[in-house]
């Protein structure tokens, strides 16, 4: 039995043009091909473009060296402090600060005075906007405490504590949690399905009115998926990296968004009701997000806009070169051996002898230490956001007619002196490819009794970069420099830094990076704490997504209460009664068969976490790479190829010119190196179109 239509879905002033979105009259996997670098390098228009998307795009970075990210974590600390952005130009404390660095190896008075020279040029920036980026190389993080002003603070608390007030057995545990995690407000339950979540075909579901039209509209088409996870990498010229082309980053499921429109005067409105939150019963609470919405953007901006890269220390080239033995080392005692001719050849000569060069050599390697590389001079951020390909984002300008899509979540952590550790969560990004997030805001509104936190950022390095920065057999100082292992699981994977997570901070970051919540616990274990925390995912709004304006609320809870108001022989039966026939139809969904759906989501999600978390670590492993220049001249890259034929190797010969790397295969080296049977896995593999981009790469 399902649920009837109570009005038509839509009136008067409606467009008649049927819906065509990803999922619903068009591909599931529709969604432009060029990331918003690749398509400025190409000269596309805007509508060829996208944001990046660490799965999409697997997002490989040229890499931040050791020395730089100490340099990332002072910054990050400086700007934790209160009054810095006065205190940064006073030189009396500044030179206290240079003893601060002492606790990171290798920082010199380079880095500092370049540190110093960054901080005091964000720090004007700050005075006007309260905001401050951090972590900030190939991708941004953005942080503030004062975006979100005391009052609206307080709003929000009151607002989202109404979720909070119910009895125990309606809490929404969030699974798994061990009942620390209470979700007040999450996109995972009363998701679309396909197959089953029913669109209008035309036209927008009120948001006044949206439970009216329950069970009004179209079936979307099932997706079929393959249960096996594996993700195949289908490599295209070097972006961030290389493009999937796996369903398992598609799944049946898809979060549903919200509309927000931006108002004349200034400010949004949220357009389409908010998945799992009452439109007519929490009024309050709408109005509060979308000033939390309004407050978000200039940190969007921020987070999502694409300039040159802010990489302060770049390492083009290693080599055995690059070592150095310590200040103060001494090198052994030059004892002349007893067949020297001191007449003959001079007491100085005897570093020639061979068995002399020997003991040095051991004495060197026994001792040597990488020389300390220095930053590039500083470029202020307006000279890095002027230079070509730059593509700066502000949201409210470039989508004012279009608007936004944003998911919502509300979720509290508790902890109890029964409970009093919170683990900490995966690291992972945020949604599958349906969703195309390309950011977050998160905002700690609430804290109590627990210990400081903090939220961490890590990525994955573009294996290319690697294999062709040390000369051949060369990788000693690479390593070092960067802080991998060659042939080591996750060699290739970089924690770039955390941000602390206290209360009242509103933070902003691009879906390129992923992320994790660090452990904390209570600081009185004889007492309760709490975190409580609003989350707000952007929808890449270069690409539209089916919302909560296009499906029809699925709560049967909610249909239930708009039969009983509208209709009056339904209101007047008791409870029981009601209750029982509600209970009969197959949707809208009740509670239970959310909950159901729910954990399949969480199951495939966690798989496809598993999976690309997986891949990082072998990212490295697979891939390491010997490079050799062959007589004449073509640097010859052997790659393993994957797991599926680990000793099988690819041969690339790349010819290098003035302006551009031509990559092409050798026919010859595969046949005798991979075999017949590991060529056809090699077609996998597509020849990188231009490399060039690796030279300049543009955020």
């Amino acid at each position: 039995m399902s649920a009837l239509p109570l009005e038509p879905a839509m009136t008067g002033g409606v467009s008649d043009d049927r819906v065509k979105l990803p999922g619903f009259g068009l591909s599931l996997k529709e969604m432009p091909e060029r990331t918003t670098k690749d398509a400025i390098a190409k000269g596309g228009a805007s509508t060829d473009i996208r944001l990046p998307h660490a799965i999409a795009d697997w997002c490989g970075s040229t890499g931040v060296t050791v020395y730089e990210r100490n340099m990332l974590d002072f910054m990050s600390q400086i700007t934790d402090k209160p009054s810095w952005d006065d205190k940064v130009f006073d030189e009396r404390i500044v030179n206290k600060w240079l003893q601060e660095t002492a606790q990171y190896q290798g920082f010199n008075d380079a880095m500092f005075d370049y540190c110093i020279k960054e901080l005091r040029e964000k720090a004007q920036k700050f005075k006007k906007t309260g905001i401050v980026a951090v972590i900030d190389t190939e991708a941004t993080v953005v942080k503030s405490d004062s975006a979100i002003p005391l009052q609206l603070r307080d709003a929000l608390r009151a607002a989202a504590f109404r979720l909070e007030d119910i009895p125990d057995h309606r809490k929404d545990w969030h699974p798994g949690s061990g009942d620390k995690v209470l979700d007040l407000l999450h996109p995972s339950l009363f998701p679309l399905v396909y197959g089953r979540t029913r669109v209008l075909p035309t036209g927008r579901v009120p948001l006044a009115t949206c439970s009216e039209h329950s069970g009004v509209g179209e079936l979307t088409k099932p997706v079929v998926v393959s249960k096996d996870t594996t993700m195949i990498l289908k490599r295209t010229a070097i972006s961030w990296g290389d493009n999937c082309d796996y369903m398992a980053a598609w799944d049946e499921f898809q979060w549903l968004p919200s509309d927000v429109h931006f108002k004349e005067g200034g400010g949004v409105e949220i357009a389409s009701y908010i998945n799992n939150l009452h439109p007519a019963h929490h009024k309050d609470l709408y109005r509060v997000l979308e000033q939390m919405v309004d407050r978000s953007i200039p940190l969007w901006n921020e987070a999502i806009s694409w300039f040159q890269d802010r990489v302060r220390i770049k390492v083009e080239r290693t080599s055995d070169e690059d070592y150095c033995r310590p200040e103060g080392a001494q090198s052994p005692a030059r004892e002349i051996p007893a067949d020297w001719d001191e007449e003959k050849y001079g007491k100085y000569n005897k570093m020639l002898d061979p068995r002399y060069q020997e003991r040095y050599e051991e004495w060197f390697e026994s001792v040597k230490v990488v020389a300390i590389p220095e930053p590039d001079p500083y470029r202020p951020f307006s000279e890095t956001t002027s230079l070509p390909g730059a593509y700066p984002i502000d949201l409210r300008e470039r989508f004012k007619d279009r608007g936004l899509q944003i998911i919502f979540k509300l979720a509290n952590i508790h902890l109890t002196p029964d409970k009093p550790e919170y683990e900490g969560g995966t690291w992972h990004v945020e949604g599958a490819l349906n969703e195309h997030i390309c950011a977050t805001a998160l905002y700690y509104y609430d804290q109590e009794n627990i210990t400081d936190s903090q939220l961490s950022f890590r990525q994955s390095i573009a294996e290319e970069e690697m294999m062709m920065r040390p000369q051949q057999d060369q990788y000693g100082s690479c390593e070092a420099y960067y802080g991998i292992r060659d042939n080591e699981p996750g060699s290739l994977v970089q924690v770039l830094g955390s941000v602390a997570t206290r209360a009242g901070r509103l933070l902003a970051f691009p879906n390129v990076l992923q992320h994790r919540v660090s452990p904390f616990r209570l600081a009185d274990p004889s007492r309760p704490g709490h975190r409580k925390i609003l989350a707000m995912f952007l929808v890449d709004p270069h690409v539209r997504v089916i919302s909560t304006a296009n499906v029809p609320p699925q709560r049967r809870d909610w249909w239930a209460e708009e039969l009983r108001r509208s209709v009056p022989r339904l209101a007047a039966l008791p409870s029981e009664i009601f209750n029982h026939i509600i209970g009969g139809v197959e949707e809208p969904w009740g509670l239970e068969e959310a909950r159901r759906i729910r954990r399949d989501l969480m199951d495939r999600r966690g798989a496809m976490n598993d999976e690309i978390n997986d891949q990082m670590m072998e990212n490295g492993r697979n891939a390491s790479a010997q490079t050799q220049l062959n007589p004449t001249g073509h640097l010859i890259l052997y790659m393993q190829l994957g797991t599926k034929f680990p000793k099988a190797r690819a041969v690339l010969a790349l010819r290098s010119t003035p302006s551009i790397f031509d990559v092409r295969w050798t026919a010859a080296p595969l046949l005798l190196l991979a075999g017949a049977a590991a060529t056809r896995d090699v077609e996998r593999a597509r020849v990188r179109e231009s490399m060039s981009v690796m030279k300049n790469r543009t955020v």
